[in-house]
């Protein structure tokens, strides 16, 4: 029997029916739209085959035994993969030796002929560990512990300062800083293991807060308590902590470190090769380790320079279990002590603000001067998951000319993406608050280490990373660093060398996991959107103050921002020195020419002096600002004391008094605030809950739409630039006019779908005048509009009549007349699929990987799980001979065209649902490579009349043979083409032929 298109792939011919003269469009010229990119933006060419410097980079591990020849075999394959960027991360063992050295030259050297860059990690450690700062070195990290005593009023003591309340444990040299006293007004629990918070805060009285340094003597301190209550007797002790890593609050051990990589990490050999073939030298993760809190050699002289007051009689109020030790808690635990006067949280403030002053200009700043001697960038994982304020560190990394990057796995992403994971509105603030600060400081490059999950190795499919970059777009991340390629050793066991076994996710080899040869399709699709994120200026609707940490689960002080995002408003952070020292209010906007934030929206307490009179210039300025819930009513500052509560209340009670400022109860109502004040988001999405980036562009602007949600999404996003529009497509690279659209009163509308977890490129050219388009928010049914050929058609899939109007004033019917396609099937009508997929039975050939080499396995029918086998295809776990197995499949149907039939009449190609990547071939004819599902492909090209023959080599990842082969597993997870695999006809109709 004939299985052919025969019934469905005749379109009857499509008439135009024009409809009475509703008068022209005086801003609409004659003619149809065509591509004009914008005037600083990118040209088709530079879009459709980024520059390397846009491409993703792959991280490469490297662990003994190293192997120069295979490291230059790697380096290729990895640059033939798509990759512009490697950056080497090495590994105790294969690091500071001259064999190292040696094979960096050589892949230096290799590098530039192939016009690739090399970054590298700062040492075989994270933190930046080198032989020079390591413990007893004077330059490792120290942090303070104290130890106290009890005493009644009246009550003498005499004899040695009190060790550090850890020192049975941690018996490691020390030196006495400070001692002090206080009158104890409430008890708490003394706190015995450090790390563990006390169930409540010991309560001091501020007025008996005392230093008694100067009493000391030998180490010895006579003292008699003032009548009357109890004191403590504290004495404060500074020693190396537990990292023994360099010291990131100390200038000098920054550079004593950076001493160190020059010779034996970089050699004096390769510093020239670096300054033509290196991008960046790296500090991985900043896991800051102190069993109590940080300190350095220079503290107390600095604090008192910054802050305006000694620190010693106030150090117990600093003292914060947890708070010092990677990752910093969600929230912030009991301190240890607090004071009567509710000021120890103003004390705790100034002492964060200086850790975070100092982590900028002495580790920051010097790294990033040391890199330039090479024509290098410093890049820096910055700040989060510590007690450091993160957006002014990033904000300042930028300002330097170093690099920002966050990552996947410290930000808390999982798989699948998910709105419903509890993990996801956190994640996407963390990497939101971590882009404020490079896009205020007017950067738009920030990469991401993307694909470390804590799940079973080899089971990323490349479709999570394309799943995971989705989302860091939509945050403002703008480049993925891929985590990760590992240097293969002889004799490796099976799949190949590897960096964290099976507990993380992933290293690759080019040897051994099927899905490799994917990459070069993903590595395009992500180098354009990388060239896009940027191009021009980030801008964003929303800064929302924050004076916190960030966490693993995000923000510690968080914000619900999802029905600001219903809206279409984007959302960033401002910490309160950007604010109150680079924000430079104008025009209605804080940081004009760069973030370009048209609101600020405040739901704290207490702000500093400097924040809340930044607030009142704002609000003067123009700018929108919300308040939420109840307003900020003292100081964050200690040095202010209550003339600072004073200065806050008096600059909030005038913001009050502008006009383009409002209070709302809670941060749900700052969205229906924002429309009373008359602001419009840049990207309106009028209900749809969609994420955006905004690019403005000399001549219009570049937006990035994303759809959070499974399902998906059809709106008319209203954006605010007038002009033309086009679509860039991040898959194949073209830029195309698009067909239907509104423009008015400085915005242009565009009907879209986008489905679960897209991603799709919209730029508007200010400068182009539309010609005639279609005009209206609403899709047209069965069949989308394009411009094709110098005309507006209809690609019609059904039959039908639509009627469009016109930007000239016209209306048009266009009416499709398609074939009865519904041929008869047995079984009942709800079990047929909606469109008929004329295939036969599909066979499968599958290449196996195994620790044998692998074999090839044939199923040639079956494959279906119901009576029509090309709809729902079986999970190979589900077929005997390769359950267990993983490797490259080769699906093949036939399919038959009638006689006279033409490559006009064009055909859509949908594979369905594929577990795997997915290789398409159409009579001997490659067409292409699918990484993720939703994608259609017109194969008219490649079809002829009579019978044609479709290969899906579907490639899967290699979980399934690893647990079979290895068996330290039992994870496993779905393989190969699942469809429903259809066939839809199409053919153009014209809708307006330029005339």
């Amino acid at each position: 029997m004939t299985t052919g298109l025969s019934a469905v792939a005749v379109l009857a011919a499509l008439t135009v029916v024009p409809a009475a003269n509703a008068g022209p469009d005086a801003g609409a010229s004659a003619g149809i739209d065509t591509l004009q990119p914008l005037a600083g933006g990118l040209s088709p060419a530079q879009f459709a085959r980024p520059d390397n410097h846009f491409k993703p980079a792959m991280r490469w591990w490297w662990q003994k035994p190293l192997d120069d020849a295979e490291a230059l075999r790697e380096l290729q394959v990895i640059a033939d993969a798509g990759f512009g960027e490697i950056e080497i991360a090495f590994s105790a063992g294969a690091w500071a030796t001259d064999e190292q050295r040696s094979i960096l030259g050589h892949v230096l050297d290799k590098a530039a002929q192939l016009g690739i860059k090399i970054s590298m990690t700062m040492g075989a450690a994270w933190p930046v560990q080198t032989p020079s700062t390591g413990a007893g070195s004077g330059f490792a990290s120290q942090e303070l512990q104290y130890g106290r005593v009890h005493l009644s009023g009246g009550q003498s003591f005499s004899g040695p300062v009190t060790p550090p309340i850890d020192a049975a444990q941690l018996p490691q040299p020390r030196k006495l800083v400070a001692v002090t006293a206080a009158r104890v007004v409430d008890a708490g629990p003394d706190v015995t293991t450090p790390g563990q918070p006390p169930a409540k805060s010991t309560v001091l009285d501020p007025v008996s807060l005392t230093d008694l340094t100067a009493q000391v003597k030998d180490g010895n301190l006579t003292w008699r308590a003032p009548g009357g209550g109890n004191w403590d007797v504290f004495a404060f002790w500074s020693r190396e902590n537990k990292g023994n890593y360099t010291n990131p609050l100390d200038a000098d051990a920054s550079r004593k470190a950076a001493q160190d990589l020059d010779q034996i990490q970089i050699g004096k050999d390769n510093a020239p090769k670096l300054r033509k073939a290196g991008a960046d030298l790296f500090e991985d993760s900043l896991e800051l380790h102190a069993t109590s809190i940080f300190w350095t050699p220079k503290m107390e002289s600095e604090f008192r320079s910054r802050r305006g007051y000694d620190m010693a009689k106030y150090l117990p109020m600093m003292f914060v279990q947890g708070e010092s030790d990677f990752p910093v808690p969600p929230k912030e635990p009991n301190p240890d002590f607090t004071l009567t006067d509710g000021s120890a949280g103003k004390v705790r403030h100034d002492y964060y603000e200086t850790l975070t002053d100092l982590y900028i200009g002495n580790h920051l700043q010097v790294f990033q001067d040391w890199a330039k001697q090479y024509g290098m960038q410093y890049k820096a994982q910055a700040a989060y998951l510590q007690d450091l304020e993160p957006i002014r560190s990033f904000r300042s990394l930028q300002s330097f000319g170093a690099r920002s990057e966050t990552e996947s796995l410290d930000a808390g992403e999982n798989l699948p993406v998910s709105t419903a994971d509890p993990a996801w509105r956190n994640s996407l603030a963390f990497q939101q608050t971590i882009a404020s600060g490079v896009h205020q400081a007017g950067g738009n490059l920030l990469s991401v280490e993307l694909g470390a999950i804590f799940k079973a190795a080899y089971s990323m499919n490349l479709d999570d990373y394309r799943d995971l970059m989705g989302k860091e777009w939509a945050a403002g991340v703008s480049q993925p660093f891929i985590h990760g390629f590992a240097l293969q050793t002889a004799g490796a066991a099976w799949p190949g060398t590897t960096r964290f076994n099976e507990s993380v996710t992933d290293s690759w080899n080019d040897k051994n996991f099927p899905q490799w040869s994917s990459w070069a399709t993903l590595n395009n699709y992500f180098a354009r959107g990388t060239s896009v994120l940027e191009s021009g200026t980030a801008k964003t609707d929303v800064a929302v103050y924050s004076d916190a940490f960030l966490s693993p689960r995000g923000n510690q002080t968080p914000f619900d921002a999802k029905r600001l995002e219903q809206q279409g408003f984007s959302v960033e952070y401002l910490d309160p020195q950007g604010l109150a020292r680079d924000s430079r209010p104008a025009n209605g906007e804080l940081f004009p020419g760069t973030s370009g934030y048209r609101v600020l929206v405040v739901d704290q307490r207490a702000v500093s002096h400097d924040a809340a009179a930044a607030i009142l210039r704002a609000a003067q300025a123009g700018v929108r600002v919300v308040f939420v819930g109840a307003l900020p009513d003292h100081d964050t500052t200690y040095a202010s004391g209550g003339r600072g509560d004073a200065d806050v209340k008096n600059s909030i009670s005038e913001t009050l008094k502008q006009r383009s400022v409002a209070r709302v109860a809670t941060q749900n109502d700052v969205a229906s605030a924002l429309k009373r004040l008359g602001l419009a988001p840049r990207v309106a999405s009028g209900g749809s809950q969609v994420l955006s980036q905004w690019r403005d562009v000399k001549g219009g602007a570049y937006a990035y739409l994303y759809n959070p949600s499974d399902d998906p999404v059809t709106f008319a996003p209203s954006f605010g630039v007038q002009g033309v529009p086009s679509e860039m497509n991040l898959w194949d690279g073209s830029i195309s006019p698009i067909a239907q659209y509104t423009t008015g009163n400085g915005r242009t509308s565009v009907p879209m779908t986008l489905q679960g977890r897209e991603g799709k490129v919209i730029a508007i050219n200010r400068d182009a005048r539309p010609a005639v388009h279609v005009v209206g928010d609403t899709l047209p049914e069965d069949g989308q509009l394009v411009v094709s050929g110098g005309k507006i058609v209809f690609r019609a899939t059904e039959s039908g009549t639509q009627t469009f109007h016109l930007s000239n004033g016209r209306s048009v019917d266009v009416t499709a007349e398609v074939p009865d396609s519904d041929r008869p099937l047995s079984g009942p009508p709800s079990s047929r699929p909606s469109t008929i997929e004329p295939w036969s039975p599909w066979s499968l050939s599958v290449k196996t990987v195994n620790p044998s080499g692998g074999t090839t396995v044939s199923v040639p029918n079956g494959l279906g799980d119901s009576q029509f086998q090309q709809y729902r295809l079986k999970d190979w776990r589900d077929i005997t001979a390769l359950n267990g197995e993983s490797g490259a499949g080769t699906y093949t149907a036939t399919t038959v065209l009638p006689e006279g039939w033409k490559a006009s009449q064009g055909v859509l190609l949908d594979l369905g649902h594929i577990d795997g990547t997915a290789d398409i071939v159409v009579n001997g004819q490659a067409v292409g490579t699918q990484v993720t599902d939703g994608r259609q492909w017109d194969i008219a090209r490649w079809l002829h009349p009579g019978t044609n023959s479709v290969q899906i080599t579907v490639r899967t990842t290699l979980r399934n043979a690893v647990s079979k082969y290895n068996q330290k597993s039992t994870a496993s997870q779905p393989c190969g083409l699942r469809g429903p695999v259809t066939l839809t006809p199409w053919r153009d109709a014209a809708v307006y032929n330029g005339r």
